[in-house]
């Protein structure tokens, strides 16, 4: 019999890993579902809920962070009970669940694999800009990306026929599929004679070759504090505990009771009792975001299912869910996808000072490539 971790390396290796059977060993894609739980997946499996329970507090936050739709890949025996399960938590992080030889099982965050590659899109528009893009390249995710990007700044009603594409990204695939986002680090529309660009900063926002941007979202900081106890990180190794950790918000620490304001306007889409966040209200807002502000002390159930503007109070700082003292923890998302709150609550119309210095530096080095590229073609 070859060993279970070998099977499951072996079989999510395979393009299509559905209905596979090896050694009385099947493999299968699970799709989370909206509402979906860890503890009842748990459950429904039959899985020791301790597990779940022993989780830590920022552990646990991740799993109530599990997205609609994520492709789970989980190995059972012949008599389909679960050896094996990859949940990913976000991009970067999975929950790898493994029922040993001894028949118990154990749970721990893992890095997800996959391969990066530094590529250069060039091409001249023949029919519409996604299908030219997905035609040369097979990265549907990367057409989505370059269009999220410049539709603030361009009418792709604009583009002709013979209008230039030039495109710096990183390409990421895992298990011979396109993987993640691809993140684009700069990008030019040649429309006729006229050239657009956009260029990735170090705050994770694109801006402009003068270094301007023309997003008018600008979310306010949602409350006093006394100190951020936690920042926005999606993988870090803890050198103390010896374990990955991700933190998908910034938790602001303070007296319980302060006032929870929501940082931009938008409607109430939830208030209730959310997993390890305790109480917790998510706001849906104009452009794809959300906010979340969880474990709260209480809510102010005035704004409950309405339309709130910036600034309104909506709930009070507290300590409730997996939670190890008083403090708001806030959560940005865009398209569904966690984003660092700190990339979007300061907002100045473009970078300033030594950053934006910084910042034309790496435009002019990429300026020099395009211009290069666009005489070769």
């Amino acid at each position: 019999m070859i060993h279970i971790r070998f099977i499951f390396i072996l079989l999510f290796s395979l393009q299509s890993l559905n209905a596979y059977n090896l050694y009385d060993n099947r493999i299968e894609d699970k799709i989370w579902k909206s509402g979906e739980t860890l503890l009842g997946f748990m459950q429904e499996n039959m899985l020791p809920l301790k597990l779940y329970y022993e989780m830590d507090v920022e552990d646990e936050k991740l799993s109530s962070d599990i997205q609609a739709n994520t492709i789970c890949h989980i190995l059972r025996d012949e008599n389909y009970d679960i050896k094996q399960a990859l949940i990913p938590l976000n991009e970067e992080l999975q929950l790898h669940i493994l029922r040993d030889t001894n028949q118990s099982f154990r749970m721990s965050v893992e890095p997800i694999l996959y391969q990066s590659e530094k590529k250069t899109l060039v091409l001249n528009l023949e029919n519409v800009l996604s299908k030219d893009i997905v035609a040369k390249t097979g990265n549907f995710q990367l057409s989505v990306e370059i269009e999220q990007m410049f539709r603030k700044s361009f009418d792709f009603t604009r583009l002709k026929l013979d209008d230039k594409i030039v495109v710096f990204y990183t390409q990421k695939m895992r298990m011979g599929k396109f993987y993640g986002s691809q993140n684009v680090t700069a990008a030019l529309i040649k429309n006729k004679s006229k050239k657009h660009y956009l260029f990735l900063a170090k705050d994770g926002n694109y801006y402009d070759e003068k270094a301007k941007t023309t997003d008018t979202t600008s979310f306010m900081q949602p409350c006093k504090y006394r100190r951020i106890s936690s920042r926005f990180t999606k993988k870090r190794w803890h050198p103390i505990l010896k374990r990955y950790r991700a933190h998908h918000g910034i938790d602001y620490a303070g007296p319980t009771g302060t006032p929870i304001r929501a940082a931009y306007g938008g409607k109430v889409i939830f208030m209730g009792t959310k997993g390890g966040y305790g109480k917790t209200i998510v706001i849906r807002h104009k452009g794809g975001y959300k906010t979340l502000y969880a474990h709260l002390s209480r809510f102010k159930n005035s704004v409950r299912r309405k339309n709130v503007k910036k600034g309104t109070v909506i709930g009070y700082m507290g300590n409730t869910g997996k939670s190890t003292g008083p403090h708001l923890h806030f959560g940005l998302s865009h398209n569904n996808k966690w984003i660092n709150p700190a990339h979007k609550i300061t907002f100045k119309g473009g970078l300033q000072g030594s950053k934006k210095q910084e910042f034309l530096k790496v435009v002019k080095e990429y300026k020099g490539k395009i211009e290069q590229l666009l005489k070769e073609t």
